[in-house]
């Protein structure tokens, strides 16, 4: 029965996989299952800032989730398991991105200088067992054509639920949608993957899905999307492609490496507005004003402003991973912050939180991570043109996106988890190819 259930699912004889790659297709699918909100829909809105009481935050913020935990312990077993039948081919794959391998260690190691030692420890277990999970499902799937297929059907099954919760009313008292996932903004970065996976999953396995059908999830997504009013995620929707392909065809045209062109480009435009603002003597927000009309990003100036002040105490190695936000009411925010600071757990920017957590030393590794997967990536190019589309797609998307969310180095968070999928797709791919060069 088991067999039957998995070839219908990836509309394929299981029974002439192995049990590696049957596993493979269930890690896979847990994880984006978990990290889509599919196993736990939440249809609880989230509460104003300002109707939280403090003591009962720091509480929620810090403690575990019990569910959450018994999970990705059963996910790690599992993942253990499938590597010790057959240990060499997880090894090449790791070892084959190393920087991420090292950027872990130091989120593990920095328990040691942690301001919040026990639950720093905690989460970089978490972190752990989120990370061998996914690389273990892309290390022993048969095809890496599986993986758009898989989070294709896991979609499916957040659309009808997210389908059902307009039903049910879930709208915030600002007519926002939110859906199964509590908040607006999480829904928007869950419809931008659906999305786009969806578009992958007509593209790469249009033998394997119903044309029709796909034609709908992908308009559902689309008005879900809308009705979010997810600005960052609406507008990411359409940029990130056209950035992608316009970067393209410019390394196709001047025989340019695409990732150096994206590195380039992404340096470039940095340093022109440095520039400008040491010869203009203009503050950053003055700057951004001449652009656009919300300078301050709906309030996310103040809040970089105390993560700067915060980072510059501990600015080489950081407060520690997971030490910073929701550490209880020792956390930083809640001890040196003000007003609605210290009801965040987040500070609406991956990079400062990153460098909040792990200091320059983490921003740095993340960056040599970043730097493996252009290599990676203009490695597979020629022979998995699709994926790599795809990946760089995604990886754009969530990079864009941690300008005014954080999901760097997340638990579970669905563009953590995606993000950790297409570094260890291209490692899986550079290193198929470099076995049978």
């Amino acid at each position: 029965m088991f067999d039957s259930l998995l070839s219908r699912f990836v509309q394929a004889d299981v029974r002439e996989f192995t049990l590696n790659n049957r596993l493979a297709i269930v890690l896979i699918t847990l994880v984006i299952a978990s990290s889509f909100g599919v196993l736990t829909p939440d249809l609880e809105a989230a509460v104003e800032l300002e109707d939280l009481e403090l003591d009962q935050h720091a509480s929620s913020t810090s403690s575990g989730n019990r569910f959450n935990q018994l999970f990705w312990i059963t996910l790690m077993g599992i993942s253990i398991f499938s590597i010790l039948r057959d240990p060499m081919r997880f090894r090449r794959l790791i070892f084959n991105q190393w920087p991420l391998l090292l950027l872990i260690a130091v989120a593990t190691t920095s328990v040691l200088w942690a301001i919040a030692p026990g639950i720093a420890f905690r989460r970089s277990i978490l972190l752990i067992c989120v990370a061998t999970s996914i690389f273990t499902g892309i290390c022993y799937l048969r095809s890496p054509y599986q993986i758009p297929l898989i989070v294709y059907r896991v979609g499916t099954l957040g659309l009808g639920l997210n389908i059902l919760a307009i039903g049910l009313g879930s709208f915030d008292i600002e007519g926002y949608f939110y859906g199964i996932h509590g908040h607006k903004n999480v829904l928007g970065a869950v419809a931008l993957m659906a999305l786009f996976f969806g578009f992958a999953a007509r593209a790469f396995n249009k033998s394997q899905i119903n044309s029709l059908f796909n034609t709908l999830y992908l308009l559902g997504w689309f008005g879900i999307l809308l009705i979010s009013v997810s600005k960052t995620s609406i507008a990411l929707f359409f940029l990130v492609p056209g950035l992608v392909f316009g970067a393209q065809f410019l390394a196709r045209n001047f025989r340019i490496n695409l990732g150096l062109l994206m590195l380039s480009t992404t340096l470039t435009l940095v340093g022109i507005v440095m520039i400008i603002l040491l010869y203009s003597d203009l503050h950053i927000k003055q700057f951004l004003e001449l652009f656009v009309a919300d300078a301050g990003f709906t309030g996310r100036d103040f809040i970089w402003a105390f993560l700067l002040d915060q980072i510059d105490k501990h600015w080489y190695l950081g407060h520690g991973y997971g030490s910073f936000w929701g550490i209880g009411i020792h956390s930083p925010n809640i001890v040196y912050g003000r007003g609605f600071l210290t009801l965040l757990n987040q500070g609406h920017n991956g990079y400062l939180d990153l460098w909040a957590k792990l200091g320059i030393l983490g921003i740095s590794i993340y960056a040599i991570v970043l730097v493996q997967f252009s290599r990676q990536s203009g490695y597979i190019q020629d022979l998995y043109p699709g994926l790599f589309t795809l990946c760089w797609i995604l990886l754009l998307l969530t990079l864009l996106h941690n300008i005014t969310e954080s999901s760097i180095m997340r638990g579970g968070h669905s563009l953590w988890v995606i993000q950790l999928l297409i570094i260890g797709l291209i490692a899986r791919l550079a290193m198929d190819k470099e076995k049978y060069a």
